[in-house]
């Protein structure tokens, strides 16, 4: 007979123990804070205001740094925070459906695109244009088949006609940095080539926003735009949220 961990005296493999734990903590201290809530929302179901579509990176806790609980935030979650153009040529019909469900069906009033500090998507982007400037600068495995959806960003970043891209009271630390923020403005353009999106738009439905989370400050930033300048400006206790759509 095969042997194994017990489940009956709480022994669980190495790999599985923090995840474990964590259930387990949850289930004592914080479901019962909440399950009245829980049993709310399953009753009438989800009506977030907000589709939040940000990076996969495991620092980036959406809960945390936008204080939201339950029922507030219809996430997407992706390698680069990517938003692929709509169209067959695209590869990708997962994020654009997304979209459609979020403003079609749920009809939220807002989106936000968050991009964030030392994001490992913009590295490899900047280093396979380095390593490879005669290609598209990304050998096909799935990853950078994936990131071939950042090429127009690497593209603006380095478009001397656009408007410079920063953060409030500095520039950019450094290229990556450069990149993730003009990331952000290029996402949310592909954002505004989705029908749903250009149709809530329209119709003064929706708003579009975008973020830049800056983890070793912990710190937030807002995109705005005025006279002609992209600057991702600091969030401060008293900020409301700005839409540069």
């Amino acid at each position: 007979m095969p042997s194994g961990p017990d489940p009956s005296d709480g022994s669980t493999p190495a790999g599985g123990h923090q995840l474990v734990r964590g259930i387990s903590a949850f289930q004592r201290r914080t479901a019962p804070l909440v399950r009245g809530e829980l049993a709310r929302l399953a009753r009438e179901g989800q009506r977030p205001v907000q589709l939040f579509l940000t990076c996969a990176d495991s620092r980036l806790v959406t809960s945390m740094i936008t204080s939201s609980g339950p029922g507030d935030l219809f996430v997407v979650r992706n390698v680069g925070n990517l938003v692929p153009l709509p169209g067959a040529g695209s590869g990708d019909d997962s994020v654009a459906a997304a979209i459609e469900y979020a403003v079609d069906v749920l009809e939220v009033r807002h989106i936000t695109v968050c991009g964030h500090s030392d994001c490992g998507a913009m590295q490899t982007l900047l280093g396979a244009r380095d390593e490879h400037p005669e290609e598209s600068g990304l050998p096909q495995t799935p990853l950078r088949r994936w990131l071939r959806h950042g090429l127009p960003s690497l593209e603006r970043m380095t478009d001397d006609s656009r408007p410079w891209t920063r953060l409030a009271g500095r520039r950019p630390a450094d290229a990556v940095e450069q990149l993730s923020l003009t990331n952000v403005v290029q996402q949310l353009e592909h954002l505004r080539a989705h029908e749903s999106v250009a149709r809530a738009l329209r119709e003064d439905a929706l708003e579009l926003h975008g973020m830049y989370f800056h983890v070793g400050e912990a710190q937030a930033y807002l995109l705005t735009e005025a006279s002609g300048a992209v600057v991702f400006d600091h969030v401060t206790e008293t900020e409301e949220l700005r839409s540069p759509a």
